[in-house]
């Protein structure tokens, strides 16, 4: 029977912030910064904007190391991203960070997350802003299998999205060469007609 925790317990939940858009000296800097329009990926290796180690200090963002989790705790619920590089973030999301190295596989967390999206999104609260609490996420019921077991499940996800992914690709360039059949088709009646 595997052990379930709150996720309070186990991970840090870091918040983040934006520096002033009023002072240039805050942007274009060598950090990369994550907001939500950057999490249309499953692992993120750029990002819109970069700020400065100036923008950094003088705001509520905060870097994020690599190869952690962030999500989506206000607009863009249900969000979810591995980051690649260390990424500073905005106030709409938070890093995930294992208190203990070796308790929690990365990709387990990661895909823990896409599970629960729905349930992330329909926690969401705010009249015009949909978010959810640092309360909420960090009272959220993580399973917590031994780490062996965390690696096989991820392993065994790879493997079925890889499958997944290729037989979309296959159906899409199935769909574009019918819809090629279809224009060639087309074109050879009309010209037979206009002969």
């Amino acid at each position: 029977m595997w052990k379930t925790v709150k996720l309070g317990d186990v991970c840090d939940l870091v918040g983040g912030g934006t520096p002033s858009k009023k002072n240039d000296d805050y942007y274009d800097g060598d950090i990369p910064w994550a907001t939500v329009r950057d999490m249309n990926v499953e692992e993120l290796t750029v990002t819109e904007h970069k700020i400065t180690e100036l923008g950094l200090k003088n705001s509520s963002s905060k870097v994020i190391p690599a190869n952690n989790v962030i999500i989506a705790s206000r607009v863009g619920l249900g969000k979810v991203c591995i980051l690649r590089q260390d990424t500073a973030i905005n106030q709409d999301l938070r890093g995930v960070i294992p208190k203990r190295e070796n308790e929690i596989d990365k990709s387990f967390l990661f895909y823990w997350f896409k599970g629960i999206a729905n349930k992330i999104i329909g926690a969401g609260r705010g009249a015009t802003v949909q978010g959810v609490t640092l309360p909420f996420l960090n009272s959220l019921s993580f399973p917590l299998p031994p780490l062996a077991e965390q690696k096989r499940i991820v392993a065994k996800l790879d493997a079925a999205f890889a499958e997944i992914d290729a037989a979309i690709e296959i159906t899409r360039q199935k769909e574009e060469g019918l819809e090629a059949l279809k224009s060639s088709v087309l074109s050879a009646e009309l010209e037979s007609k206009d002969g």
